[in-house]
């Protein structure tokens, strides 16, 4: 390797500078996946339509209004779908958010595209006497990262599957595997943003890389 090769390749960090859209899609999405965890978490519990069956039915026996088990659950079912309404807006907003996110990427300054970075540090770990340690590290994250994107695109797809699959007979079949597809990955984005967080506060704890919230809020330098 000669020295003009290697004068371009530097250690790997999770200092750096962040354009502004990165920074804007990044905060956008954490607010939107949060968002959609919500609804689920609503739909899932306080407006889950079995639960709240006996309690519409009680409300309208105040009110001198009698009705059915069945008329009652249709109620509470209406409140439920009424969530699950708002789950199909955000999904509609994240899937909005990967494809800006996926169109980026070629925007981006090349010393800030994904790829560059993990071709950096693929060659970073090839130079004799580096800290292959750090390197590995930074390699892992990043590893996850498209884990996570991948994990998005997954979501997104089956999720705009779900939604329009009922319009198409011949799809109704395979409705219930994609539900079942789009759950595993929302555990997986759900692993990720815990793991993701627990080691931005680590390092926020630490000193080498202490500040990388605020170089994703204010850019980096």
């Amino acid at each position: 390797m000669d020295k003009e090769s290697k004068a371009v390749i530097t250690e790997p960090s999770f200092k750096g500078k962040h354009s502004t859209l990165l920074r804007i899609w990044h905060w956008s999405t954490f607010i939107i996946i949060l968002g959609s965890l919500v609804t689920v978490l609503f739909a899932k519990t306080l407006f889950n339509a079995k639960d709240n069956t006996l309690p519409v039915q009680q409300n309208l026996q105040k009110s001198n209004i009698t009705v059915s088990p069945d008329q009652a659950r249709s109620v509470a079912h209406d409140f439920n779908d009424l969530i699950w309404h708002w789950h199909i807006y955000v999904g509609y907003v994240l899937a909005g958010l990967l494809l800006f996110r996926i169109l980026l990427e070629f925007f981006q300054p090349k010393q800030q595209k994904l790829v560059s970075l993990l071709k950096n540090a693929l060659k970073y770990l090839r130079i004799p006497g580096t800290n292959k340690q750090n390197a590995k590290h930074f390699l892992w994250v990043k590893y996850l990262y498209l884990i996570f994107y991948f994990s998005l695109f997954v979501q997104a797809c089956t999720g705009l599957f779900m939604v329009y699959s009922d319009d198409v007979p011949g799809l109704k079949n395979i409705r219930h595997t994609a539900k079942d597809i789009h759950n595993i990955f929302m555990w997986i984005i759900i692993s990720y943003i815990v793991i993701h967080i627990s080691g931005v506060i680590l390092a926020e704890l630490g000193k080498k890389y202490k500040g990388i919230v605020s170089d994703m809020i204010n850019g980096g330098e």
